[in-house]
Order: structure tokens, then sequence, then C-alpha cells
């Protein structure tokens, strides 16, 4: 090897050892003055808080409506069983369907343990309902699927003050789970 190319290798290596000194020199020991970045305010909740997101159903005429609204939280079933039918009612109130009757309110919720989710309404729901059976087959159907879109239950129970009711409105038979009646086909003729 000629005395040139030596003398290329060895700078070479110093030029590198160098470099490797200098970068762990900066990695280590240098320490540069920063201030922390604030966080933004407008982003802050919704990367801090994990949110459960809200399918509720609503009757719109001759088909079910979709609104879904998140609440912050991971909750639990029965906690997202009672926010959903207070969302529901208020929803429902708004839209201005006229199918909730006024004045109705939850009395109380039970899920039981074979999936079926009980709802307890109030004397009003039955007593001041106005609708034809398609309305009452439509507000039957949207309570069932919002339950159902939102809990791990199998089954929808209405109750009236506790108890069970034969009818709501007096089109169709709610003494049983609510299944059975909403996934039935009705025909409407215009």
């Amino acid at each position: 090897m000629r005395k040139g190319s030596k003398l290329l290798i060895i700078l070479l290596v110093l030029v590198s050892l160098a470099g490797v000194g200098f970068g762990v020199f900066y990695f280590y020991f240098y320490e540069p003055a920063t201030e922390p970045v604030p966080v933004r305010e407008d982003i802050s909740d919704s990367i801090l808080k994990e949110y459960t997101t809200l399918k509720i159903f609503y009757p719109a005429g001759s088909r079910l409506e979709l609104v879904e609204k998140k609440v912050p939280g991971i909750l639990s079933s029965i906690k997202m069983a009672e926010i959903l039918i207070q969302e529901y009612l208020s929803l429902s109130g708004e839209a201005g369907t006229g199918l909730l009757p006024e004045g109705t309110r939850v009395n109380g919720i039970f899920i039981s343990s074979d999936g079926i989710v009980y709802l307890d309404f109030n004397r009003e729901f039955s007593r001041n309902f106005q609708g034809d059976v398609f309305d009452e087959y439509m507000l039957l159907k949207s309570i069932f699927n919002t339950m159902l879109g939102n809990l791990d239950v199998r089954d929808v129970m209405i109750l009236i003050n506790g108890k069970e009711t034969e009818t709501m409105g007096g089109h169709l038979m709610i003494n049983r789970p609510l299944k059975e009646i909403v996934t039935r086909e009705i025909r409407v003729e215009e």
C-alpha cells in the first residue's frame, strides 16, 4: 500500500471518531433550554377523554332516523341505558313527531341476567298516546333499536308504572318482549 492511501485511511478514521465523539457529547451532555409547549385548549378534551358513541333512533314518519351522540367516559350497561332513554325522550320531544306522549318519563331501568332490558315508563306513556297502529309500531321499534343498537342485550320489555301492560295504544300487545313485535314487517297501504 502506498503512503498516501494509508494516510487517507487514518484521516478518515480520525474524522469518524471525532464525529462519534461530538454526537455522544451532544446527546448526553447538551440540554437545550426550551420551554414546554402549552396544550391547546380546543383539542385537550378530545385527546384526554374517552368517549362512548350512542346511537339513538327516533321515528320520523314511515322510517327511523339515527342520531349519534358522544358522551364522555366508558359507561356501564345500566348507566348507558339510563342515558340512552333520557336522550331518546328529549330527542323525540324535540323532533316534534307527536308520537311520544306528552309527560312521558322513565321511572326505572333494569337489565336482567337473561339479557332483557326492562324500561318502566310512567302512566302517561300509555294514557296519552294518540297515534294509530303504525305510529305505535314505529315508537316501539325506535325504542327497541335504540336499546339493542347500544347495549349487549337480546330484547326489550316495556312496563307501565312497574307492571306489565297488555297494550300501549290499544293496537299492539306489549305484555311480552318487543323483539317479536318489531321484527315483523308491517305493510302500510296508502
